[in-house]
């Protein structure tokens, strides 16, 4: 009975010397978990060779620490050994968790304490990194992981102990240590275990919520400064970007350079930090090459100003594809302030803005080839019909000088409008004008073969990209009425309507096949239609899905080509030129 009663004292006692050493450890362990590099490897780490050493080396030196907090008692020694090794095993899988065991193993022989049961520890420690590297598998994504820590901890201890009864020798003092430090080490250790997992789980969280924030800053950032960008990188854009991301991040300032000088910046500093300062040296190397450049502090900046406040800085490059065509600088006033979060959010801004700014540069391709395709559409229609033009005031002014007269005012009126330089909208009133110049001629040369009606409400105010209504009308003139005989009507119709502008262009010409219609309405035009499918999509193009295209034929009826625009506003941001009131 005495013998049991001191027992209880001795379990109660190492169960207190066991907490006092764990709460030290686990003091550590919150002090390492604190740290950047730890956080980093703990929620980056991808497997590779080079990764799994770093692990090892820090689940095995945890390892080793609890064999030196460790708590002696008849030959053995009660330690938090396996705290280290299982959580390198849960965090690292099997290989990390052998390997940290193997480490602790050497730490344990090397202390030179314990030698009762040093063989039946160092078989177990290793078979524990492996258990615990095979369980981890089932633990990713387990809201209450920690809980199967504390169950891995309570198993690992009771499978030493066993290893304990059959390795070590003499038999009885195995039996009396394992009846007396089993209790303690298996409650403290499974709560140790419990501890780590929910400490290193807590990293991983607040890193998640951490990449989450930046997600949603850089996606609305992305979303404020889409439009701006998109005209470019100049110093009305850089300025209006960087005010953008000063106002919704809390860096202290925010400047964007191009690769000769400072385009714009924003916050503190601002009464020196201005386009006639020169660029920093951090910022050239950046522009020469660097993936990025981080100041720690007002040295590494580079400002002269013995008064200014700003003490590190995080400069990031903005890329045309591989070309570095500026940088992305952000600012705090306090030393070695910049840390991961910000380096990651300033790449992740600067990876934005470069595809942004990719983007103005497709536009603009993509604007000059539309031009292009304009230029190359009036000069394939120019040439036959001037000929033609030519060949009808010259019979009119023997017949008819008065209306050759008009003819040659209404073809100069064409010229005037086909020549100009192709803009990306013009007003329905030009674009009306030209149509109108165009018929009047083409009426002159086939008299009653061809009847004009205008229904066109009045006060219509619109820009429209160049040649939308003209190549319509002659697309209908030149394939649908001429071909038919004794000619036919064209009806151009404009109404301005309460939420929406219609215009359609009708003819009663000799329609089209149902094969041709089908694949027009499917936005499939024949090989060489460059006039309807460039209409057709710069309108698209131009108004988006607030644009509606429409088309309707049958042989020997004729066509009807009518276009829906929108009146609604355009969203904030959009790119989109509005209906005038």
């Amino acid at each position: 009975m005495r013998q049991i009663g001191s027992d209880v004292i001795m379990i109660i006692t190492i169960v207190f010397n066991m907490l006092n050493k764990l709460c030290i450890f686990m003091m550590i362990i919150y002090l390492l978990s604190t740290s950047s590099f730890f956080s980093r490897i703990m929620t980056n780490k991808q497997g590779s060779f080079s990764e799994n050493l770093v692990l090892i080396a820090i689940f095995g030196a945890i390892g080793a620490l609890g064999n030196n907090l460790a708590v002696e008692y008849n030959g053995a020694l009660v330690n938090t050994r396996i705290i280290g090794v299982a959580a390198g095993g849960i965090y690292g899988g099997p290989v990390v968790g052998v390997g940290a065991a193997i480490i602790a193993v050497i730490n344990r022989i090397l202390i030179g304490k314990g030698g009762f049961t040093l063989y039946a520890c160092c078989i177990s420690t290793i078979l524990e990194g492996y258990i615990a590297g095979y369980v981890s598998q089932f633990l990713v994504g387990k809201s209450n992981r920690w809980l199967g820590g504390m169950f891995l901890g309570a198993f690992c201890e009771i499978l030493r102990k066993g290893m304990v009864l059959l390795v070590s020798r003499p038999l009885d003092q195995a039996l009396d240590v394992v009846k007396v430090i089993t209790l303690p080490m298996t409650l403290v250790n499974s709560l140790g275990l419990g501890i780590f997992v929910v400490m290193v789980d807590k990293i991983f969280e607040e890193q998640e919520r951490l990449k989450s924030e930046q997600a949603r800053i850089c996606l609305n950032i992305a979303n404020k400064t889409l439009p701006i960008l998109r005209k470019g990188l100049n110093y009305n854009t850089a300025l209006a970007a960087a005010n953008i991301i000063y106002s919704m991040c809390d860096f202290d300032a925010v400047s964007i350079t191009s690769k000769d000088e400072i385009l714009s910046y924003v916050g503190l500093g601002d009464d020196h930090h201005n386009r006639t300062e020169s660029l920093a040296e951090i910022t050239k190397k950046v522009l020469n090459g660097w993936p990025l450049g981080v100041a720690q502090n007002k040295a590494d900046i580079g400002c002269k100003d013995k008064n200014c406040k700003l003490q590190s800085a995080v400069v990031v490059p903005l890329k045309n594809n591989e070309d570095i065509i500026g940088t992305l600088k952000l600012y705090r006033c306090r030393q070695n302030s910049i840390s991961d979060s910000d380096i990651e959010l300033g790449m992740g801004l600067a990876h934005l803005f470069s595809t942004q700014l990719e983007l103005s540069i497709l536009d603009e391709q993509a604007k000059i080839i539309t031009q292009a395709r304009i230029k190359m559409l009036q000069s394939q229609m120019n040439p036959h019909f001037l000929f033609n033009s030519l060949n009808t005031i010259s019979v009119l002014c023997r017949i008819n000088p008065l209306k050759a007269r008009d003819v040659i005012k209404n073809l100069s009126v064409y010229y005037r409008k086909n020549l100009k330089n192709v803009e990306d909208l013009t007003d329905i009133r030009d674009e009306l004008e030209h149509v109108k110049a165009y018929l009047a001629i083409e009426k002159a040369r086939f008299n009653t073969k061809l009847n004009v009606n205008y229904d066109i409400d009045h006060d219509v105010d619109i820009k429209i990209p160049p040649l939308t209504i003209q190549a319509i009308v002659e697309n209908a003139v030149n394939h649908g009425i001429l071909p038919k005989s004794g000619g036919g009507n064209i009806w151009i119709i404009v109404k301005d309507l309460a939420d929406e502008l219609r215009i359609t262009v009708k003819d009663d010409g000799v329609g089209m096949k149902q094969d041709l219609l089908t694949d027009i309405k499917k936005m499939q035009f024949p090989k060489g239609s460059y006039g309807l499918a460039l209409v057709v999509k710069r309108l698209l193009f131009t108004y988006g899905d607030r644009a509606k295209f429409e088309i309707e034929s049958e042989p020997d009826k004729g066509t009807n080509i009518t276009f829906t625009i929108l009146k609604s506003k355009a969203k904030e941001g959009e790119l989109i030129e509005g209906i005038g009131s």
